[in-house]
């Protein structure tokens, strides 16, 4: 969301929020609803080897929301006024309508789960609705918000929980906690309305310093309490819940340097490593990932550090978890969505880039045609 990104630039600028009207809807039941086929028993379950070629309608194509298993893939199309939520498998090449609607489709995310998919809707700039869909197609919850501009963050562990952060035009915001579990939505103050899951009870809060090239200090807001808590975390760049363990990043600027810190919430298993820190004069540049287990990630790390207008030569792709590291190939700029296997990642801002890992091999699979 372009205006999100705007946002982020004046958080420190944002003053006290607004109460706004929310409505929460509750199916009566999914009788009514016809779940699509399930896909034959025989089907492969991972991808081949050979690279497969899609080719859409630019018209039709809206975005690809990632990886529904290591078989599919779920896309947002639009045809004819109608939106839809449309899974495609890659061993049988065939399509299967998960859902429809006639009010746009801005993003879907997949949980990581996943068993449910979650869609955020709006017809005009006012007003919006996020629907928590079941893998097969039917509504679980609908939210109806005042405001079109959202900020979301699913409970990796607990799809029940979201916290969602509201826009408005005067350039104040509210936060919201809501649990699927009791239909429940409670406002929250915080001073930082990118919030993220820390575990069930308690949420991310980045303080950030005077200028962002310093990175941040991580509070922990108790959900129960409505108090914050102070932990030892400085000059955090990004925390990232995989869920049965934690990614911390912060920044040494002293020796230039991303340092990574993989952290097992169990067992404290603790895996690190360090990356050359990129930036654009004003901010740190975050090398893209993809979290492809509860322990492991894709990471697409720079060779050198420096200014990334500067940059030709291509980035490392390479994966982490808490047995170590192993590095792949070397790819261009973008964002990666990678299988829950591992074998496959999908790049560029479309996501039509196929990067198979084994053999290393990158090629354009998804063709728009205009």
């Amino acid at each position: 969301m372009k205006r999100v990104v705007i946002l982020i630039l004046c958080i420190f600028f944002l003053q006290a929020c607004k109460e706004k009207d929310i409505q929460i809807e509750i199916p009566d039941s999914t009788g009514n609803v016809e779940a699509p086929q399930s896909s034959p028993s025989d089907v492969e379950i991972a991808p081949s080897k050979k690279i497969p070629i899609l080719q859409l309608e630019r018209s039709v194509f809206h975005s690809v929301i990632g990886w529904l298993s290591d078989d599919e893939i779920l896309f947002i199309l639009m045809e004819n006024g109608e939106w839809t939520v449309q899974s495609y498998t890659l061993s049988t090449e065939t399509w299967k309508s998960i859902y429809a609607t006639k009010t746009p489709i801005i993003q879907g995310e997949i949980h990581p789960g996943k068993e449910m998919i979650l869609l955020h809707t709006s017809s005009n700039s006012s007003s919006a609705e996020v629907l928590l869909l079941h893998k097969d197609g039917y509504v679980l919850q609908s939210l109806l918000f005042e405001s079109a501009e959202i900020y979301m963050n699913w409970n990796p562990e607990n799809p029940n929980l979201i916290a969602f952060s509201t826009f408005y035009e005067d350039w104040t915001y509210d936060t919201f906690i809501y649990d699927g579990t009791t239909q429940n939505l409670k406002t929250i103050e915080v001073d930082n309305p990118f919030i993220k899951w820390y575990d069930d009870n308690r949420l991310m809060v980045f303080k950030w310093n005077e200028s962002s090239l310093d990175g941040s200090e991580l509070l922990l807001y108790s959900i129960k309490d409505e108090v914050l808590e102070v932990t030892n975390w400085n000059h955090l760049l990004d925390v990232q819940n995989l869920g049965e363990s934690m990614l911390y990043v912060t920044i040494n600027e002293q020796q230039d340097q991303f340092e990574y810190r993989l952290e097992e919430k169990e067992k404290n298993r603790v895996y690190e490593w360090t990356s050359p820190a990129v930036s654009n004069y004003s901010e740190w540049v975050m090398p893209n990932m993809s979290i492809i287990q509860p322990d492991k990630l894709m990471i697409l790390q720079s060779k050198k550090s420096g200014n990334k207008d500067e940059f030709t030569d291509k980035s490392v792709l390479s994966s982490f978890s808490l047995d170590g590291t192993k590095q792949f190939g070397e790819l261009g700029d973008g964002p990666i969505d990678c299988s829950p296997n591992g074998a496959v990642c999908l790049g560029g801002y479309e996501k039509e880039n196929w990067i198979q890992l084994d053999p290393f091999q990158e090629q354009v699979w998804l063709e728009l045609k205009e």
